[in-house]
């Protein structure tokens, strides 16, 4: 199917490319005047413009991500560490607070990636039935408490007392099981610990975009200490139009819109939908936002990080996003031997679930 749907892609481009070329030759040479698709270029350009937000000013930037790991000289535009003396450099995050170490996305992970000197930390937020931010990643409660349940249906109430350690392969250490942490602990605890602090938006709805701002103005060290990261650019946009200073960060992975899951070697992950003609087109919108992104999605939302799946990140498009003013962040990289490659070679942050055999974070 992605092969047909890249098929049928490629052909309406040249097609598109074709037409162009003719339209602009027949408007030059027969009728004299300037082709439409200069006029159309010029009003896309200030239109892009006019809606750009543009990223927050260099020193917020640096304050939040530290020195940039691909450039080893030192930035006066960073501060010192916790009054150390050595400047910050954000070279590890702890995935879900490192969710092989510890059940994922607990306050008991957050403290124990304290603990083994992690810097960074990312979470994710959804929103309850009742509209209470909590940290959890899935939009359903089956796989991390063995319940059946969705979050969005659920009030907080039916969640806090629920056991997170159900799946987790250690769960015979976390003997009092552990609980759904509220998204104002969550911050308190790794805020409290000096901690980066990378919020992962899960929610759709745009109620969450009140629910960050308000986090940022009862926690004002996020704006030196927090990155908010979605899959979904409208709610980056909408959130940095309302509040610029924030620092932000969009994900992206092959086959989002069509697939649940995404691995280079395995065969295709299950598909989202399945109504043939809402499949073909999560397919197209795979392919032209995966354009859209690295064309002028990211111009127009102002963020400062992208955060791609580590398989198809390599040293060309380190390189094409950093002439961008953009860093890159990788996801998620677990072997020692990865973790060697993203460090050294490429020389970027990366996201992990464990910290074990860590030397430099």
């Amino acid at each position: 199917m992605h092969g047909f749907v890249e098929l049928i892609l490629s052909s309406a481009l040249l097609w598109i490319l074709l037409q162009t070329i003719w339209s602009i030759l027949i408007s030059v040479f027969y009728h004299f005047c300037v082709p439409w698709i200069i006029w159309g270029t010029i009003i896309i350009t200030i239109g892009l413009k006019v809606a750009r937000i543009p990223q927050p000013n260099l020193q917020i930037k640096h304050e939040v991500l530290g020195v940039n790991p691909l450039l080893p000289k030192k930035d006066n535009n960073v501060s010192k560490d916790h009054g150390n003396g050595e400047q910050f450099c954000m070279r590890v995050v702890a995935h879900r607070g490192g969710a092989y170490d510890c059940p994922e996305n607990s306050l008991t992970a957050f403290r124990n990636s304290k603990e083994k000197g992690c810097k960074g930390i990312e979470l994710d937020l959804y929103l309850t039935k009742d509209n209470v931010p909590i940290v959890f990643h899935d939009p359903t409660i089956d796989r991390v408490t063995g319940k059946p349940g969705i979050i969005k249906d659920m009030t907080w109430d039916q969640l806090k007392e629920l056991d997170i350690t159900h799946n987790h392969p250690l769960k015979d250490k976390f003997m009092e099981g552990e609980k759904i942490p509220l998204f104002d602990h969550a911050l308190e605890t790794c805020l409290n610990n000096e901690q980066r602090v990378i919020i992962d938006v899960k929610e759709s709805r745009m109620e969450i975009v009140q629910t960050i701002l308000d986090a940022y103005k009862k926690y004002p060290k996020l704006f030196k200490m927090g990155i908010v990261s979605s899959f979904n650019p409208i709610v980056i946009y909408m959130l940095r139009r309302r509040e610029p200073r924030i620092v932000t960060s969009l994900a992206w992975r092959p086959y989002y819109f069509s697939r649940i899951s995404y691995s280079p070697f395995d065969k295709p992950g299950q598909i989202r939908y399945t109504n043939p003609v809402k499949h073909v087109a999560a397919c197209l919108l795979d392919h032209v936002y995966g354009w859209a992104l690295y064309h002028f999605v990211y111009y127009i939302t102002g963020v400062s990080v992208v955060l791609l799946h580590k398989d198809t990140i390599n040293q060309h498009i380190v390189q094409e996003w950093y002439n961008r003013g953009v860093r890159v962040m990788a996801w998620t990289v677990n072997l020692p031997s990865e973790k060697l490659h993203f460090s050294r070679l490429l020389k970027i942050t990366y996201l992990t679930d464990t910290l074990l055999h860590e030397k430099d974070m």
